[in-house]
């Protein structure tokens, strides 16, 4: 019989017949279970309680589950985390002690403890759940595990280093707690994570089974004392996990993130001791990563990101909800080319019916299979599930007919960059469409204002830009033409998300938000190599600096024609801070587009998967010549500087034009579009590192470079006045 325990607003207790007690989490205020400061000082009474009891009361076994649907816990409420590290590293330590002590409890009780894992079950949630003796997943698809902390520049600190590697060994526990990544419940099952896999109809029962049947056999009892010994690890056997590990963890992280050795520096050390030793380890080892600039940045990113998915993409960006809309149930995308099937892949993964359209027959038979594959891969196995792949192909059409738009309720078109085409492909999908359908252009270069010239009803138009891999790259940029009202972008923005996208409203403005922000970054690197500076150590900088790949090679993968034609765009827009390089249309005329065709600025050989580098170009080292420019005296730090500080000029007059309504907008779209290091927590945050009076500094002695680096108003009154780029 469920009964509330006296006091608590988290949980209640749950008596059976057979002498069990189940403990039901449900916290109040929060989308899904998180421990909170009152979840664990309800789990504390309740354990008080329990043990407290006489003999003839005490239970058979406890079961710990929660009684919000799909969430068993997400882990602990993040919104404390920014307190926490702002104590003292010893203080910091004693928390973590205190939380893993309570949570032993469950293991130490005179009966055995299981964890009914239905959802999610992360970080805190997954210390919990193995702090109790018996683990039983359910098999749903929403069921899943995993240690996000390293995510946030931080390591499990109640007990997940030290419990981990003494159920699933050593190197296996390395892997799950410093990759972040999760694993649904029957991969958890095989590693030995959970005890059992089982329909959620059945999980109770399975549970009670389990603690009869293991602590009968003597099973839990041999369990606590592996969980409390040192683990046994031969001197090799560690030796070679060591090296490994590391050596994957550095390529993985290029050395900037701090969490992901210090998981591997504590497992191997907390192995070697007991689990009373291996939790102090454990807790210093969380405190002072906690204090790290890089967890801080971190954080900020995940407010960021938490703050994306409350805005509805209209107000002030802070709403705490999104508004009411009809949900896109149906949609149709236009051009059946790389992006237009990457369009209609994301949604059949998202469960949206999707009807794909091209003049081309051809187009669309060949567009098909890949745009399957895309939509039924698998991020676990990584690898498409042929399975998933059949059924998906059962919501998607395919017409060359435009009249197959007429039943969308949003309808994205994605043909050729020419405004002419565009504009008469929009004007006829208006035509057909009912009067409440979205129609949204995705474009990277043309102005909203000027494709909408056509239509009858502006104010269900806007740009719906997508990056390209779609799969992969999780920004689009909502872009708002001067009549697009409110409700059109509140429903962009909310299918978006729907698609599992992170949606930025931008004001129209040529170039939009990420591509203004990107053109210096590129346009510089080019001057660099005009002036002899050597186009791999351009890229090694960049890199150093922690963007995933340099700004050359990233000319390389876009294409250097695509890169001329935003050029232009760009250019024609602010010519006087973004000249048009004379380098790349030499390139382009020589044949030099990059990766697509064998050569740009560097040379590649073809393989199944994507080109591989071979090395510089000679030709178009020479077409570089042709333009050299004088050689200035060049460090890292000064290309560094050149590279990044045009972006950051940029990004402060984007906020002077309005262009974003937050600047937290543009430090989450250069990190989702562009990969820009995450460890410094965005553009403006980095910029924040150094401090307004710094960056005008450091912008001195390029000052003869022209406008591009020269201070804008706004940032010289904040070297003035000593303010700070982000809030």
């Amino acid at each position: 019989m469920p009964a509330a325990f006296p006091h608590s607003a988290t949980l209640a207790i749950e008596h059976t017949d057979d002498g069990f007690v189940t403990l039901a989490f449900a916290v109040p205020d929060h989308r899904q279970n998180v421990l909170t400061p009152g979840v664990l000082a309800d789990l504390a009474a309740v354990l008080d309680d329990l043990e407290n009891r006489p003999p003839r009361r005490r239970p058979r076994g406890v079961v710990l589950r929660s009684a919000r649907p799909g969430s068993f816990f997400a882990g602990a409420d993040v919104a404390r985390l920014d307190e926490v590290r702002r104590l003292p590293e010893a203080e910091i330590a004693r928390l973590c002690d205190a939380g893993r002590a309570l949570f032993a409890r469950l293991s130490r009780l005179p009966w055995p403890s299981v964890a009914v894992i239905d959802g999610v079950c992360l970080g805190g949630g997954l210390e919990l759940a193995l702090a109790c003796d018996l683990r039983v997943a359910t098999d749903a698809e929403h069921t899943i595990l995993g240690f996000p902390e390293v995510k946030l520049g931080l390591l499990p600190g109640w007990g997940g280093t030290v419990r981990l590697p003494r159920l699933i060994g050593p190197g296996p526990a390395v892997e799950l707690a410093a990759s972040g990544e999760n694993v649904a419940a029957a991969a958890a099952t095989r590693m030995g994570l959970v005890d059992a896999c089982v329909p959620a109809e059945q999980a109770i029962e399975t549970a009670r089974r389990l603690v009869d049947a293991q602590g009968e056999s003597g099973a839990v009892a041999a369990r606590r004392r592996r969980q409390a010994s040192a683990v046994e690890l031969d001197p090799l056997e560690r030796e070679f996990l060591e090296a490994t590990s590391s050596a994957v963890i550095l390529g993985r992280t290029g050395g900037h993130y701090p969490a992901p050795p210090a998981i591997l520096r504590t497992i191997l050390a907390g192995a070697a001791v007991d689990a009373d030793a291996a939790g102090a380890i454990e807790s210093a080892a969380f405190a002072k990563l906690a204090r790290s600039p890089v967890a801080g940045q971190l954080l900020r990113v995940f407010r960021g990101g938490e703050r994306n998915r409350r805005d509805p993409g209209i107000g002030s960006g802070d709403a705490a909800a999104e508004p009411s809309a009809a949900p896109v149930a149906a949609a149709a995308v236009i051009g059946a080319g790389i992006m237009g099937a990457g369009i209609a892949a994301a949604h059949l993964r998202a469960g949206c019916d999707a009807t794909l359209i091209d003049v081309s027959a051809a187009a669309l038979a060949a567009a098909v299979p890949g745009l399957l594959d895309e939509a039924a891969w698998d991020r676990a196995t990584k690898r498409t599930d042929p399975a998933r792949a059949l059924a998906l192909a059962g919501r998607l059409r395919t017409a060359t007919q435009l009249a197959a738009v007429a039943d969308a309720d949003l309808v994205i078109e994605s043909v050729t960059e020419r405004t002419d085409v565009k504009q008469q492909v929009l004007a006829d999908i208006e035509r057909l469409v009912g009067p409440a359908t979205i129609i949204a252009t995705n474009t990277s270069t043309n102005p909203i204002a000027r494709l909408a010239a056509g239509l009858s009803d502006p104010a269900r138009f806007c740009g719906m830009h997508f990056f390209n891999p779609v799969r992969r790259m999780t920004l689009v940029e909502v872009v708002r033409g001067p009549a697009t009202s409110d409700a059109t972008v509140a429903a962009v923005v909310a299918h978006a998300k729907r698609l599992g996208k992170c949606p930025v409203v931008v004001r129209d403005s040529p170039g939009f938000l990420v591509n203004r922000i990107l053109m210096p970054y590129l346009h510089e690197a080019v001057e660099m190599a005009r002036e002899g500076v050597e186009c791999g150590r351009i890229d090694r900088v960049a890199r150093g600096f922690g963007m995933p790949m340099g700004p050359i090679e990233l000319y390389d993968m876009i294409g250097l024609d695509t890169a001329f034609y935003a050029g232009l765009v760009l250019s024609a827009a602010y010519g006087d801070r973004i000249e048009a390089s004379p380098v790349i249309p030499a390139l382009v005329k020589s044949g030099r587009l990059g990766r697509k065709s064998g050569c740009g600025f560097y040379r590649y050989a073809a393989a199944a998967s994507k080109p591989r580098m071979l090395g510089p170009d000679a030709g178009a080292a020479e077409l570089i010549r042709r333009y050299a420019l004088p050689a200035r005296e060049t460090s890292d730090r000064t290309i560094a500087d050149r590279l990044l500080l045009p972006m950051l000029l940029e990004a402060v007059r984007a906020l002077d034009e309005g262009l974003v309504r937050d600047g937290r907008d543009i430090d989450l779209a250069v990190i989702h579009a562009l990969g820009f290091p995450p460890f410094r927590g965005g553009l403006l945050a980095w910029a924040d590192t150094l401090g307004p009076a710094e960056v005008v500094r450091r912008l001195e002695p390029l000052a003869d470079l022209g406008p591009r680096m020269v201070p804008t108003d706004r940032l010289l009154a904040m070297a003035r006045d000593g303010l700070a780029f982000t809030a």
